[in-house]
């Protein structure tokens, strides 16, 4: 057995169910939850939650990628340009790259700038929230939910580069 292709290996996945259990968890339990809530109370839970996120994923991300592209090439079977666009599993390595990549950069271009926005929306006098709070929070929360396409290809990628596809 090979153990640093285990370990390689296990940090890539150990980092990938991070960052996708992270949108699973906010798609499917906080986001909802946060729903119940005033709006003023989603921005407070919503900015927390960003604030944290973009601390860790701007590591965690990148370090998915690098790992994936050691997994793939100098400890996997991508050893050519040949093997790369000739074989089904290197065009599915190329495009879990490629979509990997992408909705990092959706995160950080579309998301973080939505949940920054939010954050300074104002409130009114006595403390409701004006429509521009409300219009940014909504739409903070869509970008959140539109990240899952990334991901839903991400996942498949890997279930098929699993097979060998």
């Amino acid at each position: 057995m090979d153990w640093l292709v285990v370990v390689v290996q296990w940090l890539h996945v150990l980092l990938g169910i991070l960052w996708f259990g992270n949108a699973l968890a906010l798609a499917v339990i906080v986001i909802p939850a946060m729903n119940r809530l005033p709006i003023v109370r989603q921005r407070e839970i919503g900015g927390a939650i960003g604030l944290r996120s973009n601390r860790i994923f701007p590591v965690v991300v990148p370090l998915i990628i690098l790992l994936g592209i050691a997994r793939g090439t100098v400890l996997g079977p991508i050893k050519s340009l040949d093997i790369l666009f000739g074989t089904a599993y290197g065009l599915t390595w190329l495009a879990a790259l490629v979509v990997t990549t992408l909705t990092f950069i959706w995160g950080l271009r579309v998301i973080v700038p939505a949940v920054e926005a939010m954050e300074r929306a104002p409130v009114n006098a006595h403390g409701t929230p004006t429509a521009a709070l409300i219009a940014a929070t909504d739409r903070a929360k869509r970008l959140v939910l539109v990240e899952l396409i990334g991901f839903l290809g991400i996942y498949t990628c890997m279930i098929l580069m699993r097979f060998g596809l």
